[in-house]
């Protein structure tokens, strides 16, 4: 819904680097910050991926995080709190960690929250199952028919399906966090990545994890701009929520 004056805001890891969302704020975003929680794994505890999911121009939020995020809105988007709670074994932190390409979703429905399927179905999109439950977090979405990833089944699930899809032979140097540092758990390559308009989103600087320069051409070829953080490690945030 568009709002008078409305200045689009973003759903980010609260834990996210000073510089980050300094800059997110100097190209003229407001930031909501997810809050950890103690439902899951610490390097996941505020992940966007975790606790949101966006289908369409809806969003459906984990009971935990639903009035925070609600208290904060700015203007009358369409909301909807999901019916359960994440836990911390998986795959019962999966709930809300579906992806979307377009008008395909890919998760493992066996865990899906019931509200995000009910949507998904209402709203026309086609319910791709897999086996991997981290889809969002393991699925870089770059447009509205490609993405990244890193995953072998992934990479040929989303072929099947006609999606436009880099594969990354190699595992990328991506940290996730703790409260004392970095985890010894490697990050995902979808919490990295964020598409933000026409721009992507890299939390970190891209040579870090794309030594060939693949996944830099792969974007560019797509005519969209890289956004990039020198010098700084590339960390996953659960990459971001949009709401414009």
């Amino acid at each position: 819904m568009k709002c008078k004056n409305y200045v689009p805001q973003l759903i980010v890891d609260e834990r996210m680097r000073k510089i980050e969302k300094e800059n997110l704020k100097k190209i003229k975003y407001n930031l909501i910050e997810i809050k950890q929680s103690n439902m899951v794994y610490e390097e996941i505890s505020a992940h966007v991926d975790i606790f949101v999911c966006k289908i369409g121009n809806k969003l459906i939020i984990e009971p935990s995080q639903y009035k925070l995020i609600k208290d904060q809105l700015t203007c009358n988007f369409k909301i909807e709190q999901g019916k359960e709670k994440l836990e911390k074994k998986y795959p019962y932190d999966i709930k809300y960690n579906v992806c979307t390409i377009g008008k395909k979703a890919f998760h493992n429905f066996k865990y899906t929250d019931p509200k995000i399927k009910e949507e998904l179905v209402k709203q026309g999109y086609d319910l791709i199952n897999t086996t991997q439950g981290y889809t969002n977090c393991s699925i870089a979405v770059i447009d509205n028919n490609s993405a990244i990833v890193t995953d072998k089944g992934l990479y040929k699930i989303l072929q099947k399906y006609n999606i436009d899809v880099l594969y990354l032979e190699y595992e990328p140097d991506i940290k996730l966090l703790t409260n004392t540092g970095y985890s010894t758990r490697k990050g995902f390559i979808g919490g990295a990545i964020s598409r933000i308009h026409e721009n992507i989103i890299i939390f970190g600087e891209l040579k870090r994890i794309d030594k060939e320069g693949k996944i830099r051409r792969f974007i560019t070829s797509k005519s969209l701009n890289v956004i990039e953080f020198k010098n700084l490690d590339v960390i996953d945030y659960g990459g971001t929520v949009l709401l414009s």
